[in-house]
């Protein structure tokens, strides 16, 4: 039968519609839909972009807005490890550049309880001791495995993490108190120390960090120490062995939270402290500042490092040589020039104290008396700059006397010109800066005088310079008349002023959280 003309129209079109266009009629309809296309800027295609791949199927280009599939990369068998199996690998290793070794080795690394352990490990003080370790110990320092480091590996370890951008003030205030709580269990609770009721109940509500913010001083009996006879074997062998007989002994325990651990012996009168952090060396870049200069948390950590690790206590002849601080002097000063030029004097202040107490107290001493100098230079920078705001601009030139008034450059112009100004100043406006500015200035521009003499005295005898920790000698001819000429009579003498802060370690040390530790 003979198809209806209907049938056949509709069959002639579905025959053409299958068949592929001929190269004419394709370059047609192009050139159609580019006539019909508003005139402008001629589209750019690239044979190699991913949107004019061919279709396998057709040959032509396939469309623009379907992207190729990405082929993901292989993982290979440590990234496939559970996270916590990747964590105990790390922790053994201690090597901080296996997160640096992939993504997901990095998301499986860094988290919280991670950056702390590492924190406590860096920085705990944990010498050789016959005293075992504990399970509330354990707990602290979960999932751990814990192994104690030798000093090296732990310098080392401290500083690769100080250089980490993890390593922030707020994460290492943190584990603070959870080096003290090691510590005392460590040295105290896990030597054997029997106390009485009272005491116990103390010691016990301290050390859940709910309540005692301030010092305590506790007594105990125990064993014998083995720390305590090697102290006494420096002195007399036949003390150090009978410091090894039976005891008990009786001790005494002094608690500075979040700043020290001072055991005493009361039967030998010696005793071993432990600093809260263990601070092998001063971070430099945290000691030159920022490009911009230093932040307030910059401060805030400068000085929880130097108060924690007890470099501000004088008494450092009772600490261990492998627990006094090393610092950059270098990197330190750059640090005292960028705070001039950028004008904060809390941080100048910080970085002078932690310089001369390193200076002064270092084990390389011995506990001699040592003339404290510091670069001449910052003198001059700070008569450079600063000059808009005239009563800091003498904060800070007093700052640096107060740290050594012997290393004023002598016949200095720019000097000379900073003393005349200021006492201008002083004449000019006598109820705003004679009672500082102009005062100040008059007596150091007759000190300066008197120079070359005060460095003699000081060279001969270096606990007799002007200013010691900060502290002016007002037995001394020249304190006398700093405090009469300067400081009289508004002001007060100037005392040691290594542990004033505006930091407090205390403040920190109960637990906002009421997170009652393990």
């Amino acid at each position: 039968m003979a198809p209806r003309k209907g049938e056949d129209s509709s069959r002639r079109t579905e025959s053409r519609s299958l068949q592929p266009l001929r190269p004419n009629a394709i370059s047609k309809s192009a050139q159609s839909a580019a006539s019909k296309r508003r005139p402008g800027r001629r589209l750019k295609h690239s044979r190699d972009t991913p949107s004019q791949s061919r279709s396998p199927l057709t040959g032509s280009s396939a469309s623009p807005s379907v992207a190729p599939p990405v082929r993901r990369r292989a993982l290979c068998m440590l990234e496939v490890l559970p996270v916590e199996v990747i964590e105990l690998i790390f922790l053994y290793s201690l090597n901080l550049n296996l997160p640096r070794a992939s993504p997901v080795l990095a998301a499986a690394i860094s988290r919280e309880h991670i950056y702390g352990l590492l924190i406590i490990l860096a920085c705990w003080d944990d010498p050789p001791t016959d005293n075992p370790f504990s399970k509330a110990m354990a707990a602290i320092l979960a999932p751990l495995d814990y192994v104690p480091l030798t000093l090296d590996e732990r310098s080392r370890l401290q500083e690769a993490v100080f250089r980490c951008r993890w390593c922030t003030m707020q994460r290492v205030r943190e584990q603070i108190p959870k080096m003290m709580i090691l510590t005392l269990h460590r040295h105290w609770i896990n030597a054997g120390m029997v106390m009485k009721p009272d005491q116990q109940a103390t010691l016990d509500r301290f050390m859940t960090r709910q309540e005692g913010n301030k010092s305590l001083v506790l007594e105990g009996k125990g064993k014998p120490l083995h720390r305590f006879a090697e102290l006494l074997s420096q002195q007399s062998p036949q003390i150090a062995r009978m410091a090894q007989l039976p005891g008990p002994h009786d001790y005494e325990l002094h608690i500075k939270p979040n700043v020290l651990v001072e055991l005493r012996s009361l039967t030998w009168k010696t005793s071993i402290v432990w600093p809260a952090i263990q601070l092998h060396a001063f971070p430099p870049r945290l000691l030159r500042g920022r490009s911009g200069g230093f932040t307030a948390d910059d401060v805030t950590f400068l000085e929880m490092l130097r108060l924690c690790s007890n470099n501000f206590w004088t008494r450092s002849s009772q600490l261990r040589p492998d627990s006094q601080t090393l610092v950059d002097r270098t990197a330190l000063h750059q640090g005292v020039t960028n705070a001039i030029r950028t004008s904060n004097l809390n941080a100048m202040t910080s970085l002078l104290k932690i310089d001369e107490f390193t200076y002064r107290f270092g084990s390389h001493n011995d506990g001699r008396a040592t003339y404290y100098t510091i670069p001449s230079d910052h003198f001059l920078t700070v008569t450079r700059s600063g000059r808009d705001n005239p009563h800091l601009n003498q904060a800070f030139f007093e700052a640096l006397i107060r740290a050594s008034a012997e290393s004023i450059p002598a016949h200095s112009p720019e000097i000379t010109q900073w003393c005349v100004e200021n006492m201008q100043l002083g004449e000019q406006n006598p109820p705003k800066y004679s009672d500082i500015n102009g005062r100040f200035a008059k007596w150091l521009s007759d000190f300066i005088l008197r120079l070359p003499a005060q460095i003699d005295y000081a060279h001969n005898t270096p606990s007799a310079q002007l200013f010691y920790c900060g502290q002016l000698d007002v037995m001394d001819l020249e304190g006398c008349r700093f405090l009469d000429e300067v400081l009289s009579p508004c002001r007060e003498p100037l005392m040691d002023y290594m542990d004033e802060s505006s930091f407090h370690p205390e403040h920190f040390w109960v637990d906002k959280q009421g997170n009652e530790p393990s």
